[in-house]
């Protein structure tokens, strides 16, 4: 049985697959020559592999099959496993139809969108994947070939599932220099899912929180150091430090083995203290990726989110520069109750919190989103392609897309431009001894 696990992407920009909950994002800032300079950028720093195909080669060679790991390329086979993603479907969708008809081959659909909007893919396909993929991928291995929308359940226990295998990955493309700018950065999952309630977060589509035990972490770690070489891991949990003693343990662990690692996580600064952080900065973490997501606190509550405070939020990423973690904020653009002074005084907030990256991204209703039902009778986009974090797609109540495209430009350009900026950019790195992020390859 051989089965081809197929990602897919046309997009010149920075493309993540593993980011808003599996959707996927283009990195996209504007039109003028410093909009193009971020956006090159952003490209020559981030390169990082979508974990669920290195998961599926583990599983389905483990159950007997040949497997081969494929980029936008096709080849004779039995079966194409095709990650889905919102921003690159209708080439997915492509290449699907393709296989079917050049090879003969059996076609399957995995991942967020699919699970959310299987009818997309009907004609293409000859299955569709809800839930977790890795449940039935040992039968699919075997050629137990489902069709229509197959329901695969959860993964019941994270820790029984083999580590990735990385074998048939480019490696030496894969980094994320704002954790190291040296060496191998590969993803990591401790956990899946979200326990919050936004109702704007596709992190609580087609998944639900379970988190693997610290021992088992440092496993996975350690084989990817000893197997791979690695010297960073982008940890992809939404909500590392949830569980303050599990978050806490793992740190332990990576010191009492004395491993040479950077890495970088993704948290609440109300789920870290001073003694966490420090033990973590200890165990090597560099980067940290936290939500801030809008200066309105009473905006963001009808949203479903109770934000941070204030005080808390600006103590937290104050500790981080002193210690020489590189802090990413990511803000949410118009909300369909946001204005355009709301979207100025979010950007004067993440200017006065001065973090070492941000992200300014578009609100999009997701499908499986209480946000997307919400306003769903409001969005004028036909093309899912255009749901990447960046565009509008909704007709909004006080702000023309026009208006909400250049607030996103000016909010990049402007953070970007200032004196105060350079000089936390040179903070972070060659005052401190640290490397440059790669920016030129």
């Amino acid at each position: 049985m051989k089965v081809v696990v197929l990602s897919a992407s046309r997009h010149r920009n920075c493309t993540l697959k593993d980011v808003a909950g599996g959707y996927g994002t283009v990195f996209t800032v504007g039109n003028s020559w410093f909009a193009r300079v971020l956006e090159i950028a952003k490209r020559r720093i981030a390169s990082i592999p979508s974990v669920s195909a290195a998961y599926l080669h583990s599983i389905l060679q483990a159950h007997g099959a040949e497997v081969v790991i494929k980029h936008n390329e096709l080849e004779p086979a039995d079966l194409y496993l095709i990650a889905s993603s919102i921003t690159d479907c209708n080439y997915e969708r492509e290449l699907g139809q393709q296989a079917r008809k050049q090879f003969g081959a059996k076609v399957g659909y995995f991942g967020t969108f699919a699970a959310t909007v299987p009818e997309f893919y009907r004609e293409a396909g000859d299955f569709v994947v809800k839930s977790e993929i890795e449940t039935i991928a040992g039968d699919l291995a075997k050629g137990k070939i489902p069709s229509g929308v197959v329901d695969a359940g959860f993964v019941p226990d994270l820790n029984a599932l083999p580590f990735p295998t990385w074998d048939q990955f480019a490696l030496r493309k894969y980094k994320y220099s704002i954790i190291t700018a040296r060496g191998i950065t590969l993803p990591m999952l401790s956990s899946r899912g979200c326990p919050y309630t936004c109702g704007y977060c596709p992190y609580l589509v087609n998944s639900k929180y379970r988190v693997r035990q610290p021992e088992n972490v440092l496993e996975e770690i350690e084989y990817l150091i000893r197997r791979y070489g690695i010297r960073g891991i982008s940890f992809r949990d939404p909500m590392f430090t949830f569980h303050r003693g599990r978050a806490m343990r793992i740190a332990d662990l990576i010191l009492s083995k004395g491993l040479n690692l950077r890495f970088g996580i993704e948290t609440r600064t109300d789920k870290l203290d001073e003694e966490q952080l420090r033990l973590l900065h200890r165990a090597g973490l560099r980067s940290l990726e936290i939500g801030i997501e809008s200066a309105n606190e009473e905006m963001l509550l009808e949203n479903l989110r109770k934000a941070p405070g204030k005080e808390q939020q600006e103590e937290i990423i104050d500790l981080c520069h002193r210690l020489g973690i590189r802090v990413i904020a990511n803000y949410i653009l118009g909300l369909s109750n946001d204005t355009v002074e709301g979207v100025r005084r979010t950007v004067a907030y993440a200017k006065k919190l001065n973090t070492f990256a941000i992200q300014f991204t578009v609100t999009t209703p997701y499908p499986g989103t209480l946000l997307y039902d919400s306003l769903k009778k409001h969005i004028f986009e036909e093309d899912w392609e255009k749901f990447n974090g960046w565009t509008n797609v909704y007709k909004h109540p006080t702000m023309t897309s026009e208006e909400l495209h250049h607030l996103r430009e000016e909010a990049y350009v402007s953070y970007h431009l200032r004196p105060r900026y350079v000089w936390r950019f040179l903070t972070s790195t060659v005052l401190r001894g640290l490397p440059l992020p790669d920016f030129a390859r």
